[in-house]
């Protein structure tokens, strides 16, 4: 299993620094957080889809990655839709959605040396108050290995409980998921610790 999504093209998004590209993802989280207009956010959906296309990725990866992440989404509207309101589960859906499209962008278009590299800089201010530059990008490099870690366990899950008939009961998939992701989690955590990084 591959370390980043990383896809090597010739584009205008992966010519962007990677730290213009975590400047634009940060601004992003906070504008999305200033409004509840599900128009401006639905513009905010777009403009991020558009970013996909300069990037001139291949649709399929883009569709393997994202397809378990809209599932959870659909549910998430589904649940919001049923307990609160169909405009707040439309408006926090389209939250996490902008968010996950600009994560994934980030990382099919961004190195994570580069990445990794950038963090350790923008953290080096914070190193006299104990904070671990290296440590914190190593977190964050786990945090994006996580990203195609958990893909594939959905798509494993899935296909266990489809072969049982039961991959139309969310619970039949949620609960294996949660469990074998923690599960390697802890693995990874074990995995880190012996070879003597205390995090």
């Amino acid at each position: 299993m591959k370390l980043t999504l990383y896809v090597r093209r010739d584009s205008p998004v992966h010519a962007l620094s990677a730290g213009w590209k975590l400047g634009l993802l940060l601004a992003t989280g906070l504008l999305i957080l200033l409004t509840d207009d599900i128009r401006l956010l639905g513009i905010g959906f777009t403009l991020t889809l558009t970013g996909f296309l300069l990037a001139r990725l291949p649709l399929a990866n883009i569709l393997h990655q994202a397809r378990p992440l809209l599932i959870v989404l659909a549910i998430f509207f589904a649940a919001h839709a049923l307990f609160t309101t169909v405009e707040l589960g439309a408006v926090l859906t389209l939250r996490f959605a902008i968010m996950i499209a600009c994560g994934l962008l980030l990382t099919l278009t961004t190195r994570v040396s580069d990445l990794m590299a950038v963090l350790e800089r923008a953290l080096q201010p914070f190193a006299p108050l104990g904070l671990d530059p290296e440590k914190a990008s190593l977190v964050f490099a786990m945090t994006i290995r996580f990203i195609p870690a958990l893909a594939e366990t959905w798509e494993t899950v899935r296909a266990a409980q489809q072969a049982r008939g039961m991959d139309r009961n969310p619970l039949a998939l949620l609960i294996p998921m949660t469990v074998l992701t923690l599960r390697r989690a802890e693995q990874i955590s074990d995995a880190i610790e012996a070879r003597g990084i205390d995090l």
